[in-house]
């Protein structure tokens, strides 16, 4: 074919007029083919581009391809793609068919989404535990910016527990957990918050409790920095919602991260971390709010016993020390009670100077007898010392207290003698503490007296202890009085059983509490909750006829219950019942005589059926 292209190609075609030589060789190869040379020159190379296309040859869309030329002696089964596939093996053809590669794009993309999700779930869990640890660190938390955002109230009065709280807070006190009981105005939460400000809550969360559990649940996760995996990308996947199980579930996972912060914490700063939980009886009263408490109870123990973490707890009503004393080891009770006499003089020179300064005023403190006469008024309890030193005239502004204290005294509890109201039982037992210290003297007094000898009910003074004494010894940890003195009012009290007794009911004393009518303490002293009610309930008794008014409410409550345990049978007219055998079955009958009632005595066949 060769031959006969190059014999073509030098033929009379190409031009008339032949002016130079064309030498054609073939070299033969070892694969039995030939190798073409041609040598020419350029006159002929330059007649051949510029020779005219014929139009006569057929033309194509594409030139076919030219292909090796194929010798003789080849071997034509080996080259085909049948001959090829019979050498190779099955595992090399399958991995280079089409299925294969796309089984492993699959496999490998399948893969590397896996390895994706592996590694943003150990890095969320690790962020996790880190904004925890940072809720702990010195600096920024919430609960105490806000009690430092108004300069003017960041100043408190200083109590005698202050000491022991701050050691608490420091992480001084290991091996235990605190609940803080008290009334309502102690100065509880404050002491807390002081206490935190001092080492700019380095260690130190605080969480303040709420009815609602779900909203407790969120105060939670603030507290913490913690968001209950809500922010975790992996939940579009998920089709149940985190939040299915409640929010007991929600508040155990967040305790499960802090107990790993606090290994961590403990391990690296030798001390405990602490958490606060501020006014835990406004958690409901149910069941569901016993389990919550039952379950951070449940923690506080355990964390105590580990030392990596010390919970504070803060009540004002009795149920929550009633509840976590059944499951309490390691809890350590510090009573919170109203200041002293000196201290309640201090604090009130205090605060009246910083409340005149405040105001820009420009005039002296009131004398001692005025603040005395405030004290007998309104008591030790630091919230209303607080309000009576805001006041323009602070004398009156306590006996405005008293009058309004006696009015919602009388909402609650009033006597309504033409009804039935089962609360005179409650005026029962203010009576009897009103009668147990002598009323407010006239004032101002020309002799103030002074008594000398401290009335029966007072409260044994313990022994100063020292500072270095820690409070892991004992369950009561309330510091003494540092200054007794005999102006000291003291609130009376009586028993737990003896209030039952006099009230006549065991269902109320709790109620009372609840309402801040009475406080119980940690020796189930049943007290009124504080002076200044004690003076509004004086007030009340002290009225003409209250003695009257009570008696006529006990009768009358009286009579409604008697008409609840009495039944009455009115029968209308006269019957008798009879009892015959007929046809040997015994026969009850009941007939109505009416007008014609004729006595049986007068029949003797009818006597003997008679019942």
């Amino acid at each position: 074919m060769l031959r006969h292209n190059a014999f073509k190609l030098a033929g009379p075609r190409l031009s008339a007029k032949p002016t130079t030589s064309f030498n054609i060789r073939l070299t033969p190869l070892p694969n039995h083919s030939f190798l073409f040379h041609s040598s020419c020159s350029t006159a002929l190379i330059r007649s051949i581009s510029t020779t005219p296309r014929r139009l006569d040859i057929p033309q194509w869309p594409n030139p076919p391809v030219p292909q090796p030329p194929v010798g003789p002696s080849d071997n034509l089964t080996s080259n085909s793609p049948r001959g090829k596939a019979d050498k190779e093996s099955f595992w090399k053809q399958w991995s280079s068919s089409a299925s294969f590669q796309a089984a492993l794009t699959t496999v490998v993309g399948l893969g590397m989404v896996f390895a994706a999700g592996v590694g943003y779930l150990e890095w969320y869990k690790a962020h996790v535990l880190h904004r925890i640890g940072r809720a702990f660190e010195p600096g920024y938390d919430p609960a105490l910016e806000l009690s430092t955002l108004h300069a003017p109230n960041s100043s408190h009065i200083h109590r005698r527990e202050q000491p022991l709280i701050d050691r608490i807070v420091g992480g001084e006190e290991k091996g235990g957990y605190y609940l803080v009981i008290g009334s309502k105005g102690t100065g509880k939460g404050t002491m807390i918050l002081d206490a935190m400000r001092k080492i700019n809550a380095d260690g130190v969360s605080f969480c303040e409790a709420h009815p609602d559990l779900e909203v407790f649940r969120l105060r939670l996760g603030k507290a913490l920095d913690f968001d209950f995996y809500e922010d975790w990308q992996g939940s579009l996947f998920s089709r149940a919602d985190p939040r299915n199980g409640g929010p007991a579930l929600d508040v155990e996972r967040a305790l499960n991260k802090l107990e790993k912060v606090a290994l961590r914490y403990a391990r690296k700063n030798k001390r405990p971390l602490v958490m606060a939980f501020n006014n835990i009886h406004l958690f409901p009263n149910t069941p569901e709010g016993h389990g919550l408490l039952h379950q951070l109870q449940q923690r506080a123990e355990a964390w105590a016993e580990g030392g990596i973490l010390t919970m504070i707890f803060s009540t004002d009503d009795f149920w929550c020390l009633d509840l976590m004393k059944k499951n309490a080891s390691r809890m350590r009770i510090l009573s919170v009670y109203d200041l002293s006499a000196s201290e309640s003089l201090k604090a009130l020179r205090h605060l009246r100077v910083q409340a005149l300064t405040n105001r820009g005023l420009q005039r002296p403190v009131e004398e001692d007898d005025v603040l005395k006469r405030v004290y007998e008024l309104v008591g030790g309890r630091t919230s209303y010392l607080a309000r009576v030193a805001r006041a323009d005239n602070m004398l009156e502004e306590a006996e405005s207290m008293i009058e309004g204290e006696k009015q919602w005294l009388l909402s609650k509890i009033g006597l309504i003698p033409e009804h039935d109201d089962d609360v005179i039982c409650s005026w029962l037992l203010l009576r009897h503490l009103s009668k147990m210290i002598p009323p407010l003297s006239p004032y101002p007094l020309v002799e103030p007296e002074i008594t000398t000898s401290p009335i029966d009910n007072d409260l044994p003074l313990a022994v100063e202890s020292p500072e270095s004494e820690t409070s892991n010894s004992s369950v009561n940890v309330t510091p003494p009085a540092k200054e007794p003195s005999s102006a000291d009012i003291h609130l009376p009290y009586v028993t737990y059983e003896a209030a039952r007794r006099i009230m006549t009911r065991t269902d109320f004393l709790n109620e009372l509490d609840h309402y801040h009518v009475v406080s119980i303490d940690l020796n189930h002293h049943v007290r009124p909750d504080s002076l200044l009610l004690l003076r509004a309930a004086q007030q009340v008794v002290s009225e003409e006829n209250f003695d009257d008014d009570l008696d006529t409410t006990r009768d009358r409550v009286d009579q409604i219950e008697g008409l609840h345990r009495q039944s009455e049978l009115t029968v209308k007219e006269p019957f008798k019942v009879t009892f015959d055998k007929i046809d040997g079955k015994g026969v009850w009958e009941v007939v109505g005589l009416g007008d014609s009632f004729v006595p049986a005595s007068e029949d003797d066949d009818e006597e003997d059926r008679l019942v």
